[in-house]
């Protein structure tokens, strides 16, 4: 299997029909890249990743691919430190290609494949052997809470140090902010938030959601963190939601804050020095990775 793999590698990265003649392309792609990882070893069983970014189209069945050293320093380019920060890698035609190739079959088929398709032949392939391509991340976190992130972005309602927008459970309450329903039909109208002891404090920024004195996260009579499955006795809703038990227990779980960052990268190509290339800059498009955090 290795030996075949590393035998497709090298026929898929380096293969080339180019004979040299200047053609015309459309290079109409939507710019929505994919990405995988490919495996190879040589001869002395060392072991090298490497990253694929491809965006395909078919009716014709062409691709762009450009291919990047999987390292330390180049996952920094779907975790950046800033939003904003950029990485620049050049082009080598070595650990580092961009092709541009045409085939008689999907390409979606054959560009991360362990097993080549004998059935997909690539009939065209541009290769660029130098050239630059600058990597752009930027991030927008969210805590995906059903709380718009621009109504909470300024705001740290518990004061424990983690704004709203990536504070899954903003009143510090132990219930996630999704499950005290801050929209309950969804209509980006907040208004209609849940408010069960009707003081104008919405469930979802309130530390004591049936104003019984005790704070919600003391009414968890089971300590396991979930407070919906405390119901006291001669009671059929919850004790937290329940003003009539007002028995407070020790907290025994704070439950971990979770949120998600989506990473947006923009690929630029400087430099490249294939024919159907008329440009000196090219924008190969954009790649978004979501890190739960």
């Amino acid at each position: 299997m290795t030996i075949f793999f590393r035998f497709f590698l090298i026929f898929f990265l380096f293969a080339s029909c180019d004979d040299g003649d200047i053609i015309e392309v459309q290079l109409d792609f939507d710019k929505n890249l994919d990405l995988c990882e490919i495996m190879t070893t040589d001869q002395n069983s060392n072991t090298t990743s490497s990253l694929i970014f491809y965006d395909t189209k078919t009716n014709p069945n062409q691709s762009l691919t450009l291919v990047i050293p999987n390292s330390p320093a180049t996952q920094l380019i779907f975790n950046p430190i800033s939003s904003g920060d950029s990485q620049n890698i050049s082009i080598d035609g070595n650990s580092t290609l961009f092709n541009y190739r045409s085939y008689n079959g999907d390409p979606n088929n054959i560009i991360c494949s362990i097993i080549h398709p004998g059935d997909i032949v690539i009939t065209e392939d541009y290769e660029s052997i130098s050239g630059n391509a600058n990597f752009l991340s930027t991030f927008i976190d969210d805590d995906n809470d059903g709380v718009p992130f621009n109504i909470e972005q300024n705001t740290d309602s518990d004061n424990d140090g983690i704004p709203d927008y990536i504070d899954n459970d903003d009143d510090g309450d132990n219930i996630p902010t999704t499950n005290e329903n801050p929209d309950p039909n969804n209509d980006g109208d907040f208004s209609d938030a849940q408010d069960t002891d009707g003081d104008l404090i919405p469930d979802y920024l309130d530390n004591d959601d049936d104003n019984d004195g005790i704070l919600t996260i003391n009414e968890d009579e089971n300590g396991n963190g979930n407070l919906f499955d405390d119901i006291a006795n001669g009671s059929t809703i919850p004790r937290f939601l329940d003003e009539n038990f007002s028995n407070s227990y020790t907290v025994t779980i704070n439950n971990e804050n979770q949120y998600f960052r989506t990473v947006t990268i923009n690929i630029t190509l400087t430099n490249i020095d294939i024919s159907i290339l008329s440009s000196d800059s090219f924008s190969l498009g954009t790649y978004q990775n979501i890190i739960n955090q």
